[in-house]
C-alpha cells in the first residue's frame, strides 16, 4: 500500500477527516491548499504541487472532487490521482482529462458513475460517502460539559441547506421564448411529482436544450467534453429543487416551527409564519448539534443527483438524529424505510409524517438509533478509506 499521499485541501467538507483517517492506517499525508485560480492552466498552482509532489516523494494525489490540472501533473509524474466525487453535476468532470490513465474517481452516485464511465473515465467506481463513526459520542461528550448547546440546537423540525436561488440558478434569471418556457414547466411539474426517477434529459428536444445552452451561457470551452443535453437537464434540475425546497419549507412551517439553517434567505413568498432562519450553520462547529437535537432533520436531495445518498443523510444518521427523507433509489437500497430513517413519496405524504413523527417519540428515536448503527457498520468513514486504496492497490500495485 502506497505510503505517503498528497491531499489536496480546497475546502471541501470533510477533507480533515479524511485526512486524519489516512493517518489512522498508516499513511503520511502530505497537506497542499493553494488557490487554483484556472481548472486547466494556472502556472503558480502546477509549480508548487510539482514541487511538493517531487520533493516529499509522494507516491499519490488525493481530492474530493475532480481538478484537471491536478489530474495533468499526476498523468505527467505516473502518480495516481484519486478523487472522491460528492457533488452532482461537477462540470469538471466534464474536462478532455477525464480519460487519462492516472485518474481513479470513486463518485457517490451509481448513475452518475455510468455516465461518466461512457464519457470515457478508464477507472470509475460507485463508491458511497462515509462518516466519521465516533461522531454520536463526540457530540455527548461536548453536550456533557457544555449543556447549553441542547437548549441552543434543539427543535422541531431542521433544515439545512440552499435553496438554490441564488446566481447559479440561471434559468430562473433568462427569459426565455413562450415555447420553451412552456416546455420546461411542464417537465418541473411533471418532474416534481416523481421521485426516484430522473425524466429531464429523456424529454428533451434538440430545440429545447439549444436556447436553454445558449440563452443561459452554459456553453463549455474547447478544454471540455460537449454534452448539451445533460447540462440543460441540469439546469431545469436545479429549478425544480429549488421550487421543490421552497414548497417544503413554506408548506411545513405554516404548520409547524422550523429552524432553517442556510446561507441564502428566504424569500418572504417561502416562510410560514413559524419559520425561523438561522443563517448559515458551520460544519463542523454547528451542524452536528442541529442533526442531534431536531426531533426531525429533513432531506431534500437535489435533483440533479439521479441515484445517490446526499451527504447530509449520512451525516445526520452519525449524529444520531432521526431523519425524514425524499425517496432515493440508494437511499432505499441501503437503508430501511421505517426502521433506519423514514421516506417520503410527496408533498402530502411529508406532511402526514412529519406529524405522525413529532407526536411519536419513541418510535422516532428508535428510528434514529438504528439509522445511527447502520451508518456506522456500513459508512465508515476509516472503514472506507481503507477500502478505496485497497482498491487502489489491486489495480495498479506497482503505480501507473
Amino acid at each position: 500500500m502506497r505510503k505517503k499521499i498528497l491531499v489536496y485541501r480546497w475546502g471541501a467538507l470533510g477533507d480533515k477527516a479524511y485526512m486524519e483517517s489516512l493517518q489512522a492506517i498508516g499513511m503520511e499525508c502530505i497537506e497542499f491548499s493553494r488557490k487554483m485560480e484556472d481548472y486547466h492552466a494556472d502556472g503558480n498552482f502546477a509549480k508548487e504541487m510539482l514541487e511538493i509532489i517531487h520533493g516529499s516523494g509522494a507516491e499519490a494525489v488525493f481530492s474530493y472532487d475532480y481538478f484537471p490540472l491536478v489530474s495533468m501533473l499526476c498523468e505527467m509524474n505516473h502518480i495516481p490521482y484519486i478523487s472522491w466525487i460528492y457533488d452532482c453535476p461537477m462540470n469538471t468532470l466534464m474536462s478532455g482529462t477525464l480519460g487519462n490513465e492516472s485518474n481513479y474517481i470513486f463518485c457517490f452516485d451509481a448513475l452518475y458513475a455510468e455516465r461518466l464511465s461512457e464519457l470515457g473515465a478508464k477507472h470509475i467506481y460507485h463508491f458511497p460517502l462515509a462518516v466519521e463513526e465516533d461522531m454520536l459520542s463526540r457530540i455527548a461528550d461536548r453536550e456533557k460539559t457544555e449543556p447549553q448547546l441542547h437548549e441552543k440546537y434543539q427543535c422541531d423540525i431542521s433544515f439545512v441547506g440552499n435553496f438554490y436561488n441564488g446566481e447559479r440558478n440561471r434559468l430562473r434569471r433568462t427569459e426565455l421564448s413562450e415555447y420553451t418556457n412552456g416546455y420546461v414547466e411542464g417537465l418541473i411539474k411533471s418532474q416534481q411529482l416523481i421521485y426516484g426517477y430522473n425524466l429531464l434529459a429523456d424529454s428533451l428536444n434538440s430545440q429545447v436544450v439549444e436556447e436553454i445552452v445558449e440563452k443561459c451561457g452554459l456553453q463549455l470551452s474547447s478544454n471540455y467534453i460537449s454534452d448539451p443535453v445533460r447540462m440543460a437537464a441540469d439546469a431545469i434540475g436545479m429549478e425544480v429543487t429549488a421550487r421543490e425546497r421552497e414548497r417544503i419549507i413554506r408548506t411545513l412551517s405554516e404548520r409547524y416551527t422550523l429552524a432553517l439553517y442556510s446561507s441564502q434567505p428566504a424569500e418572504e413568498s417561502v416562510k410560514g409564519q413559524f419559520l425561523q432562519e438561522k443563517g448559515f450553520a458551520d460544519y463542523e462547529k454547528e451542524m452536528p448539534f442541529i442533526f442531534h437535537n431536531s426531533k426531525i432533520n429533513l432531506n431534500i436531495t437535489s435533483r440533479t443527483i439521479q441515484s445517490g445518498i446526499a451527504k447530509r443523510v449520512l451525516d445526520i444518521l452519525a449524529c444520531g438524529g432521526f431523519c425524514l427523507t425524499n425517496y432515493q433509489p440508494e437511499i432505499a437500497e441501503y437503508f430501511e424505510d421505517g426502521v433506519d430513517l423514514v421516506m417520503y413519496s410527496g408533498i402530502s405524504d411529508l406532511v402526514a409524517k412529519t406529524e405522525y413523527y413529532l407526536t411519536h417519540e419513541e418510535e422516532r428515536a428508535a428510528i434514529a438509533q438504528s439509522g445511527n448503527r447502520k451508518v456506522r457498520e456500513f459508512f465508515s468513514l476509516r472503514q472506507k478509506v481503507e477500502e478505496m486504496w485497497r482498491i487502489l492497490d489491486e489495480e495498479q500495485p506497482a503505480g501507473i
